[in-house]
């Protein structure tokens, strides 16, 4: 098998269907368009100014003519990059899912006890999402939202037409993992037998929903989620209520 292929629920896939830039954003759309006329033009600035939009206006909440203002280019050239909006959403997601998923392919190549490789996992994770504001509220919204489909899919549907995109075979690479992680340290009596499913969904929401909770996140621990002191507690505390759930 080629070092680069990914195998996934049976599927055979290339990781360089996933993209990996590393770029940091404010939660403020007015700030994202304010930052964007500056000089625009690049696919990455167009790529960036998107995350932001998508992130805090959903899919059905941005126009292509709303985004090409913002980026400061004009619908066609937009469109040359991007010839429907359902591309760059696309793109968007690739973005953050494949910034995620070399993080993680990092930690997998060091050699290390399950429980060691979940710490680091939670952590590359958390530092991962602390750095780009809008990924965790634009994962969620993937994850949940209606728009663009009613689903996102690990696998391939053979009873539908629409194949997987690239962002969703980064996302199932990445729980693909996470479930290998947690067979290999039931086998070897480090971990309780749990559903993986289960399993999964739990950390997805500890880790994950932090970074988008916004106001009631702030409300709740009295700062910004995404302060220096903030990101570190989380770090730890998440570590350790996930570890604790899974220890034999």
């Amino acid at each position: 098998m080629p070092d680069q292929a990914i195998k996934l629920f049976g599927l055979q896939t290339d990781r360089s269907v996933c993209m990996v830039s590393v770029m940091s954003l404010t939660p403020n759309v007015s700030k994202f368009e304010s930052a964007a006329r500056r000089r625009p033009e690049s696919r990455d600035k167009i790529l960036e100014v998107a995350e932001g939009l998508f992130a805090y206006g959903g899919y059905a909440g941005v126009g292509m003519r709303q985004l090409a203002a913002t980026v400061g280019l004009s619908k066609s050239a937009l469109f040359h990059h991007f010839p429907t909006k359902l591309e760059l959403y696309a793109a968007v997601l690739d973005r953050v899912l494949g910034r995620l998923l070399e993080g993680l392919d990092a930690v997998g190549k060091r050699d290390m006890a399950p429980a060691e490789r979940l710490d680091e996992w939670i952590d590359t994770v958390v530092r991962t999402l602390s750095e780009d504001m809008p990924a965790g509220r634009l994962m969620m919204r993937a994850l949940v939202d209606e728009e663009p489909f009613p689903s996102v899919m690990l696998v391939a549907d053979p009873e539908s037409e629409r194949e997987l995109m690239p962002f969703e075979l980064c996302l199932a690479g990445i729980v693909e993992r996470f479930r290998e992680l947690l067979e290999e340290g039931i086998a070897a009596g480090v971990f309780r037998p749990v559903s993986i499913g289960d399993a999964t969904l739990s950390v997805i929401g500890a880790v994950v929903f932090h970074f988008a909770s916004g106001d009631l996140g702030e409300a709740l621990i009295g700062e910004s989620i995404f302060s220096g002191s903030a990101v570190e507690r989380r770090r730890r505390e998440v570590s350790e209520f996930i570890r604790r759930g899974l220890l034999a």
